[in-house]
């Protein structure tokens, strides 16, 4: 009987430790490096930045949601998705940082300058 509460206890320990442990880890193989200007084709895609959250945590899902809509509704020759789990050096953290890919798909040839995560992005779709 012992041995039943025992092993209970150890498995509502584990499951705990679980629940409460971070979903993503960052990857720190995968540098993401900020693009300033990027000329792509109708079709292609790009890692132009990477979406980081606060103090050196990943954003959530409901920050990536929001940047995306914020960020889908300025660009005119493209859309936003979110990545690959990774890290950047960031001036704002002083340091590496966790963040997700920010990567541009090109929908529709033209020219723009827009804003990605506080940092001005030039982009030529042909």
């Amino acid at each position: 009987m012992k041995y039943i509460k025992s092993a209970c206890l150890a498995l509502g320990v584990g499951m705990a430790v679980f629940a409460f442990a971070p979903q993503v880890q960052a990857d720190s193989s995968n540098q993401v490096k900020f693009r300033g200007k990027v000329s792509l084709k109708v079709g292609q895609a790009a890692i132009l930045h990477g979406a980081r959250g606060e103090y050196g945590q990943l954003p959530s899902k409901s920050d990536l949601a929001e940047s995306k809509s914020n960020l889908d509704a300025k660009l005119k020759t493209g859309h936003i998705v979110f990545g690959k789990v990774g890290v950047r050096q960031s001036g704002s953290c002083n340091g590496w940082t966790p963040v997700y890919e920010t990567i541009f798909v090109a929908d529709r040839p033209g020219r723009e300058t827009v804003k990605i995560h506080g940092d001005t992005v030039r982009i030529t779709v042909k």
